[in-house]
């Protein structure tokens, strides 16, 4: 007897399987390409608006906080008196993170968290973040369509030169509004053709902290020095102060960490200035 083979019939889809859209028309190809450009414009608005995880600016302020920010205001006194003082050794310096941040919020914070009343501008909740060799400089910035976070990440390193003063090179390495890369040509441009413009804007700020005759020393070095940067340049890493010459001889940035002996450490900028004759 032999069995009768009967024709495979067509397996029914799963309903669980939907229907693969194949555009036919040119109006639902439109619609496709619409929506996809919708996807896309709405992932590029949520890496805008949503701020970096480690973006926490100082919104309670508290003893704490302005204790910090007095602790980080007489260190920055101190290191000046140090310049100063033509009989100071090898100077070592630091200043952690949460002090920057602190003082930050004391001096430039919004009314209702700063004891000093500000008028309101385009940039608002600074905040610094220290990594390996690397500071990252953020703040909402009005101008952004739902007030969004704009940082810049420079990274930091010293070549050394043999017997002369280390060459140190500052590199512009990332440029974010939110956690959406933008290129860093961008910033770099615009912050050319304010460079003539630089040099009155640093005197006044090292005047304030620093005196006029140290002002007058230090501004033009340092605005040399951010012409340097942003051509990419090394320059060298040495300040003449008081008829001295003073060279930074080391330069650490981290963020936290746990040292050799195995106790914790907050995240610091440190520097060493080593006088030469």
């Amino acid at each position: 007897m032999m069995a009768t083979l009967t024709p495979d019939k067509p397996r029914k889809r799963p309903r669980f399987f939907p229907r693969r859209y194949r555009p036919n028309s040119a109006a639902s190809w439109s619609l496709a390409i619409l929506i996809v450009v919708a996807l896309v414009f709405s992932m590029v608005v949520a890496l805008m608006l949503v701020p970096p995880g480690w973006y926490r600016p100082v919104h309670l302020m508290n003893n704490a906080v302005y204790n910090r920010a007095d602790h980080a205001q007489a260190s920055l006194m101190a290191l000046r008196n140090q310049l100063r003082n033509p009989r100071t050794g090898a100077i070592t310096w630091t200043i952690t993170q949460r002090e920057i941040n602190s003082l930050l919020a004391v001096a430039y914070g919004i009314p209702e968290k700063s004891k000093t009343h500000q008028k309101p501008g385009a940039l608002s909740d600074p905040f610094v973040h220290f990594t390996s060799q690397q500071i990252t400089l953020a703040a909402r910035d009005s101008r952004v369509p739902g007030n969004a976070v704009f940082s810049v990440t420079i990274h930091v390193a010293l070549h050394p030169a043999g017997n002369a003063a280390p060459q140190a090179r500052i590199r512009i390495t990332a440029l974010r509004i939110g956690n959406l890369p933008l290129p860093v040509s961008w910033l770099t441009t615009r912050l050319q053709s304010v460079l003539p413009h630089l040099s009155p804007m640093v005197r006044k700020i090292i005047d304030v902290y620093a005196g006029p005759r140290y002002a007058d020393e230090a501004a033009p070095q340092i605005v040399h020095s951010v012409s340097a940067i942003l051509t990419g340049k090394k320059f060298p890493t040495e300040l003449r102060l008081n008829h001295r010459r003073l060279v930074v001889r080391k330069i650490f940035i981290h963020g936290p960490l746990v040292d050799v002996s195995g106790h914790p450490q907050r995240a610091a900028l440190t520097f060493e200035l080593v006088p030469e004759k």
